[in-house]
């Protein structure tokens, strides 16, 4: 519950909207008790022999003194009896002080109908059917005015559910972008857009529910209650003694329901991770005739959330159910003990007093009517613990992405990095990401500012890691990384990065136009800007021939280009970029080799004056660069150019020769 309280916290700074919706709800529980309460005149004044309200408010003063009248008399005639027999004389007092407080309760009564005598001598007609009329329009202008209000906090109140689950969704996505995936927690991508889409909507659906249904809804069963209070007390709280098994059931649902909401949306979150891998990796699918496999994956998930949904739905279903019965249950201790009273002009049932005076035919049916009135809020109540726990458990899971701080952590004091000295030093770096296996494991060299290095050597050896760790996409457990003598974790991240071109062998383009995709990064780059990396790129040719040409939309992922197509748009991106240091993780692995021939005469050129790390496993790569590292199982085997290492690295000269094969 802690963590939707922090939801319920970020909506209250929309706190002008929170306060018109409570005012609107407020309005709306007025209007509707005046609805119900309208009732009593057209019962007791219209109906009950044709009446006028001047009529009966006469009448009415005159019935009370004459019941005054005859209770001072039975107060006379118990007092003698009294005399007269001394032994009950304690039974005679009692039925005494019945009278007298009877006596009270109708000199309240008088007192009260001379009260409105003015006022309906000023607004009141003085006819049957005019008073008819004025109460059909005051019932139509209530419930014109209870939609009206009804409307204008609805809307105020999804208004404030809006905006939280806005901002709530801009705060998980600000903070799981400076995350790897690795580090939410979260069971895939399909999870965590499931939590930044559906989880917080489920949080929104409970602040909606708890800043309207919650607050407007008992307000209307409080109005109701005021009113049958006002009619007889005592009667009401006879007709609620029911109510305690009934909330008692509430809250053991409410603990089910939790439970439940809680494994649907981890079932749920499977359903998306599954639907996710399937769709992204279709060809795999197709290639390897796995469709049934995938397909009957899917179902045996799809079924999971399918019967913990209806789990919940089931539950939903007994509390509406257990709502009706209590509504019910009141309605019918109250026809019990009110029939009993009017029926037999009594004030007490079964030796409990139920009111000073006989209630009337008109008190009794509003009275009933206000206790009716309380049902309908009580059945939509019953959708409120559902929503509620559904939200605990949706913001269980959406605050952990929230809270959660990325490895990686910008420095509050950075250094500022040298304008003109991009040397690269690694000293005894140690990086692992598994406890006890490292990747690298005491990597120390250094590149000067303008050289370019290619690194060389078997699968796994920890090359892609190494230059990962320059932009800090991860930091090293032990050693120290630096850019012109400053320690990187000192420095801006954001500095860094800008300072940093970064192309991998997996293409990494968005669902947008190619001129887009390739100012990404650089987003102030003008059209001809991105056509001058485009042609340095060697990727103009292609793009021209496209029907909307820079315009052309390249599809999820790239996947209306070809492979070679989409690693030059990412080259172009980097040469856009104009980087100081530049990283390429087998950059040209998938363009064929006439393409490849001219990106290298490209990066002949654009390398000059960069510091260049190239991993690579292209042996013509090689021709491009200054110096050549040779890796094997996390550690520098040499370093030096191709004749040096040619004449006396063993593992050189085994990649050489093609007898060992690596990938990026």
């Amino acid at each position: 519950m802690k963590n939707l309280y922090r939801a319920l916290r970020m909506a209250l700074k929309y706190r002008w909207s929170l306060t018109g919706s409570f005012i609107c709800s407020i309005l709306v529980a007025l209007f509707w008790g005046a609805n119900l309460g309208a009732v009593y005149p057209f019962v007791e004044v219209v109906l009950n022999d044709g009446k006028t309200i001047h009529q009966w408010a006469d009448k009415r003063i005159d019935q009370a003194k004459l019941d005054i009248a005859k209770a001072e008399a039975e107060i006379k005639e118990l007092s003698g009896q009294a005399v007269l027999v001394p032994a009950e004389s304690s039974k005679f007092q009692t039925q005494i002080s019945r009278k007298e407080s009877f006596i009270d309760d109708q000199h309240q009564r008088i007192e009260q109908t001379q009260w409105m005598i003015p006022y309906i001598e000023k607004y009141c007609p003085n006819n049957p059917f005019q008073t008819l009329v004025y109460i059909v329009g005051f019932l139509v202008f209530a419930t014109f005015g209870r939609g009206l209000f009804l409307a204008l906090n609805m809307y105020l109140v999804a208004r404030v559910g809006q905006r939280t689950i806005l901002d709530l969704q801009n705060q998980v996505f600000k903070n799981v972008l400076g995350m790897e995936i690795g580090e939410t927690g979260v069971e895939g991508t399909g999870d965590l857009i499931g939590r930044i889409r559906g989880e917080t909507n489920i949080i929104g659906r409970a602040i909606k529910t708890l800043f309207g249904k919650t607050i407007r809804e008992p307000l209307k069963m409080i109005a109701c209650i005021a009113g049958a209070a006002y009619m007889n007390w005592r009667l009401l709280v006879f007709s609620c003694l029911v109510a305690p098994i009934a909330v008692y059931l509430m809250y053991q649902l409410a603990r089910l329901t939790k439970r439940a909401n809680r494994r649907a949306m981890e079932e749920s979150a499977n359903l998306l991770n599954r639907l996710y891998q399937a769709l992204s990796y279709s060809r795999i699918v197709k290639a390897f005739s796995m469709e049934k496999h995938e397909q009957q994956r899917f179902e045996n998930v799809a079924n999971k959330v399918y019967r913990r949904s209806m789990k919940i739905q089931i539950y939903s279903a007994i509390s509406r159910v257990n709502n009706e019965v209590l509504g019910v249950s009141m309605i019918c201790l109250s026809i019990l003990a009110g029939g009993y009273l009017v029926l037999n002009h009594q004030t007490h049932f079964l030796g409990i007093q139920m009111s000073k005076s006989a209630m009337t035919f008109g008190e009794i049916m509003t009275f009933f009517v206000f206790l009716t009135g309380v049902a309908d809020p009580l059945r939509k109540m019953s959708d409120v613990y559902n929503q509620t726990q559904a939200g605990v458990v949706a913001a269980d899971r959406v605050f952990p992405l929230v809270d959660q701080k990325a490895a990686v952590q910008n420095t509050n004091s950075p250094t500022p990095m040298s304008p003109d000295q991009f040397d690269v030093e690694y000293e005894s770096v140690r990086f692992e990401y598994e406890e006890d296996r490292p990747i690298l494991n005491g990597v120390s060299f250094k590149l000067e500012s303008g050289q370019s290095l290619a690194i060389i050597g078997p699968n796994g050896c920890g090359k892609s890691t190494m230059i990962n760790l320059l932009p800090r996409f991860f930091d090293p457990q032990s050693g120290t990384l630096r850019i012109g003598g400053v320690d990187i974790r000192n420095a801006d991240l954001h500095e860094l990065r800008d300072r940093v071109g970064y192309v991998t062998q997996q293409t990494m383009l968005f669902d947008d136009t190619i001129a887009n995709n390739i100012r990404y990064g650089t987003p102030d780059a003008t059209d001809l800007e991105v056509i001058a990396a485009a042609r340095k790129a060697h990727a103009d040719e292609f793009i021209r021939n496209l029907d909307e040409g820079y315009e052309s939309n390249v599809g999820e992922h790239g996947g209306k280009l070809s492979g070679g197509q989409r690693q030059r748009l990412s080259l172009a991106r980097a040469i856009l970029k104009d980087p100081a240091i530049l990283l390429l993780d087998e950059a040209t692995s998938q363009i064929d080799p006439q393409s490849e021939m001219l990106i290298h005469n490209t990066l002949s050129e654009f390398i000059q004056g960069r510091t260049t790390l190239i991993v690579t496993h292209r042996m013509s790569t090689l021709e491009l660069v200054d110096l050549i590292m040779v890796m094997d199982e996390g550690r520098i085997v040499d370093c030096g150019t191709h004749n040096e290492l040619i004449s006396r690295c063993e593992v050189y000269q085994h990649l050489r020769n093609g007898e060992l094969k690596e990938t990026a």
